[in-house]
Parts: structure tokens; C-alpha cells; sequence
């Protein structure tokens, strides 16, 4: 399926223009060093690189382009050959991917390469930025408990100064003239006056009638007053 005769309708001859067209690029062309070293396809969890073939394609064609897609799985899903070729996948997406082929195909083998070193055919890559992800998750979930007590905290203090000013404030009632325990500042607790006490007329102490006897001796000799004896 690599080869360029998998168009339908092609004939021999034009398998063999393709063909010959392939190899003089294969000649002609430069391809990066890791392109040498093989991959094992029987290796490589290909659940995992056909999401980052999505989201790549997407970022280099504008869309998600699923005939793009379905033709680079083919030609790493292709059982006649578990060890694919780079160099001639990348000349035959070059008419899809354009100038952004080597970009692509070059990513895309070297997360082949860690793959078929991982026991679970997963790239690492892929592994060491699920790790980052969950860190970040997990500092996410701590800013958030943290923010959380914060409010906590400020909560209560509010509260705090609230039931202060109220208690204050309870306090302060029944003070003022005419309340109970009312104390003048000038003689301490006195008793009211009911306003007849001194105003004018004898009071009550002198006005009850004497009760002991007058005898001559009751005055001194040189008082003028004169008493009637009986």
C-alpha cells in the first residue's frame, strides 16, 4: 500500500513511471538520521498514535481531513509490511501534506521509536505529558482548597466583628435618666425627693406638740420672756 501503484486504475506502465519516479526522489531528497533505524509496527499501540495523527493533521491542513488520515494509518497498519519505509511515506504525503511533510513525518517516527521501546507500546513522549497533566490537575485542586480556606478564614472573621459590634451594642441599651441602677455622679445613689419636703409651712418634726413639763426653772432668771404659772 506504500507504493504509489495503490491508485485504481493504473496500469503496469504507470506503476512503473511511479516507481522510477520514487526511487530518483529516494536518491535526490534528504531525509534526518533517525529515518535508518527501523520500527517494528507489531510493536506500537497504534490506539494511541492515531489521536496525535488526528490533532496533527488539523494543525497543519486547517481541518480535520479524514481521507489524510485514513491514508497515513494505512500505510502504518499494512500488514505485508510490519516495518514501513519513512522516506517513501514521506514522499507519498508530500501531495497532502505539502511542505509541512518532513515536519510531520519526522514527529511521527520518533514517537514510533519510543513506542516500540515501551512494553506497552506507548511513546514516552506520551507519557511524560500525561504525568505533566495530572500535576497540573493536582496543583489546580490545591489552589482551589487552598482559595477555599482563605474564604474559610475570612468568613469567620467577619462573623467575628459582627457579633463584637452587636454585643457593643446590647450592651449600651437601658442607660440614660430613669433607668434602673441609676446613680448620680454628683452623690452617688440618692433618694427622690417627692417635692414637699423644705417648700415653705413647719415641718413635720416641729409641728407635733410637746410632750414635757414647764416648770420656773425651765428658763434662766435673766430671760425676758415671761411665763404664765398656773
Amino acid at each position: 500500500m506504500a507504493d504509489a501503484g495503490f491508485f485504481k486504475g493504473t496500469s503496469a506502465d504507470q506503476d512503473r513511471r511511479f516507481s522510477d519516479k520514487e526511487l530518483k526522489l529516494l536518491k535526490t531528497m534528504k531525509f534526518p538520521p533517525e529515518f535508518e533505524k527501523k520500527v517494528d509496527m507489531r510493536k506500537v499501540n497504534l490506539s494511541v498514535i492515531r489521536p496525535w495523527i488526528v490533532k496533527k493533521v488539523i494543525e497543519l491542513v486547517g481541518f480535520e481531513d479524514e481521507v489524510v488520515v485514513e491514508y497515513a494509518m494505512g500505510l502504518l497498519e499494512d500488514d505485508a509490511a510490519p516495518t514501513p519505509d519513512p522516506r517513501r511515506m514521506q514522499i507519498n504525503l508530500t501531495g497532502f501534506l505539502t511542505k509541512s511533510t518532513p515536519a510531520f513525518m519526522s514527529s511521527l517516527w520518533q514517537l514510533l521509536l519510543e513506542a516500540q521501546e515501551s512494553p506497552a507500546g506507548v511513546p514516552r513522549t506520551f507519557v511524560e505529558e500525561k504525568k505533566a497533566e495530572m500535576r497540573q490537575a493536582k496543583a489546580g485542586d490545591s489552589r482551589a482548597i487552598e482559595e477555599r480556606d482563605r474564604r474559610a478564614r475570612l468568613d469567620d472573621i467577619r462573623n467575628s466583628e459582627r457579633d463584637a459590634r452587636g454585643g457593643a451594642r446590647g450592651r449600651g441599651r437601658g442607660r440614660g435618666r430613669g433607668g434602673r441602677g441609676f446613680s448620680d455622679d454628683r452623690g452617688g445613689d440618692r433618694a427622690r425627693d417627692s417635692g414637699w419636703g423644705n417648700r415653705g409651712g413647719t415641718s413635720r418634726a416641729t409641728s407635733a406638740p410637746l410632750n414635757f413639763p414647764i416648770t420656773p426653772t425651765s428658763f434662766p432668771a435673766s430671760s425676758e420672756a415671761t411665763v404664765a404659772l398656773p
